[in-house]
């Protein structure tokens, strides 16, 4: 019997997606967290932590400082956003009705201790109608995307890159969002338009 053809991008989020959820099952038997802990830096759950829970909001190109639950505080610039940008390479193409927006950020870690975070994972953007996006793993001309997504900064250290979404054509940015989902503390949010 045929098995119908699965469009690249649904097979590689459906292989992603159990692959995730062993890793999950297995930490979650081994009692383990699914973040890294640096050393001197130990995390502890939201609901024991008496650290702030809230958003920071800036206009774009102003740095703002996100933190999480455990104390991790990093600076974090909203350099541009890059609306349309072009694929960077004939493979990377948006969906039909879509282009690539990309959102040039700059961090910089202000703890003592080594951090290590997703941007792809930490950044969304707020549609003009509302709906949130999430990051597209595509990436674009003119802006690489920190290390595959991964954000690794020794102390004082900094990195700038761009994380892609794919929005629906005649839709507009109104926000874009910096935290850290694992741990909650401060958010940034940087207000495009109203």
């Amino acid at each position: 019997m045929m098995r119908p053809a699965i469009p690249h991008r649904s097979r590689t989020l459906a292989v992603l997606g159990s692959g995730a959820a062993v890793v999950a099952a297995a930490l979650v038997a081994s009692g383990c967290s699914s973040s890294h802990p640096q050393p001197g830096q130990s995390h502890s759950s939201p609901a024991s932590s008496t650290g702030r829970i809230g958003t920071s909001s800036a206009q774009p190109g102003a740095s703002i400082t996100v933190s999480d639950s455990s104390g991790t505080r990093v600076d974090v610039t909203l350099k541009q956003v890059i609306n349309p940008a072009d694929g960077a390479s004939q493979y990377s193409k948006p969906a039909s009705g879509q282009h690539f927006v990309g959102v040039q950020l700059h961090v910089r870690n202000e703890a003592a201790a080594s951090f290590e975070n997703n941007a792809n994972n930490e950044t969304t953007i707020v549609l003009s109608n509302g709906k949130k996006d999430e990051a597209d793993y595509n990436p674009i001309a003119g802006c690489g995307n920190f290390d595959n997504g991964q954000v690794k900064l020794a102390a004082g250290a900094s990195a700038t890159g761009c994380v892609t979404f794919q929005v629906p054509n005649g839709e507009k940015i109104a926000k874009v969002r910096y935290g850290n989902s694992v741990y909650p503390g401060i958010t940034a949010r940087w207000q495009l338009s109203p």
